[in-house]
């Protein structure tokens, strides 16, 4: 009977859909797949996540060594506990020692990231810029930031610094889904967004919005808030370069190029303005997923080989 193979898991959770990856010890993408969020949590997260992975392990006749699973959401810094999920549809106590859970099914050591920190890994490797000051923001279902320092992600104090989308930039008069009032998501978001597509009926698709309606205020405003909130990140950090990306800056005709100088426009000169770079963020479906694999690859294997050493 051939023995297992070690392999790690990466999972990207998102509002809408969740990815999953599967990496062999080498780095070599075994298998990635997307699926619904709610079809896969409709039994509770740890159960669906845990028998998606080990239906994948059974095929590949693998043994996963290790997951590093990326959320929407603050995490701590122990790099175990999701503080605040305010985009995902989850049920009260879903979180609730859900890595101690998925251990204990999947029988392998298990972490969890800021999505976006996952994200600004993949980018920062495929760009060649891991020795370098990188932020990055990526526009999706809510405002993404991150900051890349020192080689790394930088995570603060208590693993939730860059929640640039709830900085008091927004409409007052709302409150965003983390409970605060008037945070920048409230008008600069895929949800702002999307609630000002539902407003009324269109007659064309919120895929094509920034085709159909882009000299519509709310969408100008839109490209507005983001291009401030992102020039005062820039001139916060200094960064060496900006990545651009997510789900709405992905959509057909998003007016890259407008945000750009949007952007510039609010830049310190001399400096940043004159340094600073714009690079477009990669848009695949799986790269938060193959960044946690690979975060996971790093952390978990040289781990399991010492073990299986000992033994």
């Amino acid at each position: 009977m051939p023995i297992p193979r070690d392999v790690v898991a990466g999972v990207d959770m998102g509002a809408t859909h969740i990815r999953f990856c599967l990496m062999a010890a080498d780095g070599t993408v075994l298998n990635c797949e997307k699926r619904r969020t709610a079809e896969v949590i409709a039994a509770g997260l740890a159960t669906g996540v845990a028998d998606f992975i080990q239906r994948q392990l059974a095929v590949l006749k693998a043994h996963c060594c290790g997951l590093v699973m990326g959320f929407p959401a603050l995490v701590g810094k122990d790099k175990r506990t999701v503080i605040s999920t305010p985009n995902l549809p989850l049920a009260a106590g879903e979180l609730h020692n859900l890595a101690d859970r998925l251990e204990a099914v999947l029988g392998c050591p298990v972490e969890f990231s800021r999505d976006v920190n996952l994200q600004l890994s993949f980018d920062v490797a495929q760009n060649g810029l891991t020795q370098q000051e990188v932020l990055a923001a990526y526009l999706g279902t809510g405002m993404g930031f991150a900051i890349w320092l020192n080689g790394a992600p930088c995570l603060g104090a208590h693993g939730v610094a860059g929640e640039l989308g709830h900085i008091p930039q927004g409409d007052m008069a709302l409150h965003c889904a983390c409970g605060n009032p008037g945070c920048l998501e409230t008008v600069c978001s895929g949800i702002a967004l999307q609630h000002w597509y539902a407003r009324q009926p269109r007659d064309y698709p919120m895929g094509e919005i920034f085709t159909r309606a882009a000299d519509d205020p709310f969408v100008q405003q839109l490209i507005t808030h983001a291009a401030r909130a992102i020039a005062t990140g820039i001139n916060l950090f200094d960064p060496d370069a900006v990545i651009l990306g997510g789900g709405v800056m992905d959509m057909v005709d998003f007016p890259r190029p407008a945000l750009i100088e949007r952007i510039k426009q609010h830049l310190r000169r001399p400096l940043p303005y004159q340094a600073v770079r714009f690079i477009a963020a990669s848009s695949s479906d799986f790269n938060g997923a193959q960044g946690a694999a690979t975060l996971a690859c790093g952390r978990f294997i040289p781990q399991a080989r010492h073990l299986t050493a000992l033994n």
